[in-house]
């Protein structure tokens, strides 16, 4: 991915106006942000987060999600990662929806974990990608994605898991969503046991959780 100017990265901090009021509440908010793009409304968001090694079928079900929050006006919020993250994006891209992408490093040192090309689609295309790193932090450690998960759950009202295994990334992001009194969703592609979780076994059952009309709709997740 090509490095650009900081002209096109602007910051907000806690005491801004314009600072996420649901991250606000989350038990560390970030001081400040750094943000590339454009932030869509503080309304109507749902992150979505899952394994990066999965089957076609959870990935086929993060695309279906994607797309379908983005078709009812909803901004998806992802870690930006391979697998399910990558997936819940192009749904929602191609649905012409808004993406939040939260990276765990600096803007300008995305690590490889990161779907570099999805970036640029999503600051082209309305969204935004923000850090709450300086632009050259390139030092990641896991405590840094653990942080990505905490700040993706502050922004979002509810939290989608598409695919998880025990003890993996995505199960910690669930259980972290619960302790910020955000509700979650899993689906039958979770392996993982999450306490006080609604599970949907498809888009209509998905539209019942989040309080959407069906109209008929029958696919499955």
């Amino acid at each position: 991915m090509k490095h650009f100017d900081e002209s096109e990265v602007r910051e907000i901090k806690i005491g801004d106006k314009n600072y996420p009021e649901l991250l606000k509440g989350i038990r560390k908010p970030p001081k400040a942000l750094r943000i590339r793009g454009n932030l869509p409304p503080y309304t109507k968001i749902v992150a979505i987060s899952g394994s990066r090694k999965t089957t076609q079928q959870a990935l086929t079900t993060a695309r279906r999600m994607g797309k379908m929050l983005a078709e009812q006006g909803y901004t998806v919020v992802t870690g930006l990662a391979y697998g399910c993250d990558a997936a819940a994006v192009e749904g929602a891209l191609s649905a012409g929806g808004n993406v939040i992408g939260v990276v765990p490093s600096g803007l300008n040192a995305l690590p490889a974990s990161t779907r570099k090309d999805l970036v640029e689609k999503i600051v082209t295309t309305g969204g935004a990608v923000i850090s709450e790193y300086p632009d050259n932090f390139s030092k990641v450690f896991p405590r840094h994605y653990l942080r990505r998960n905490e700040i993706i759950t502050g922004l979002s009202e509810k939290t989608i898991i598409a695919a998880a295994g025990e003890r993996s990334g995505s199960s910690a992001t669930a259980n972290r969503a619960m302790q910020q009194g955000r509700a979650v969703i899993v689906t039958p592609h979770v392996n993982a046991k999450i306490e006080g979780a609604t599970l949907v076994r498809n888009l209509g059952e998905l539209k019942d959780a989040l309080g959407i009309a069906r109209e008929g709709l029958r696919n499955p997740v």
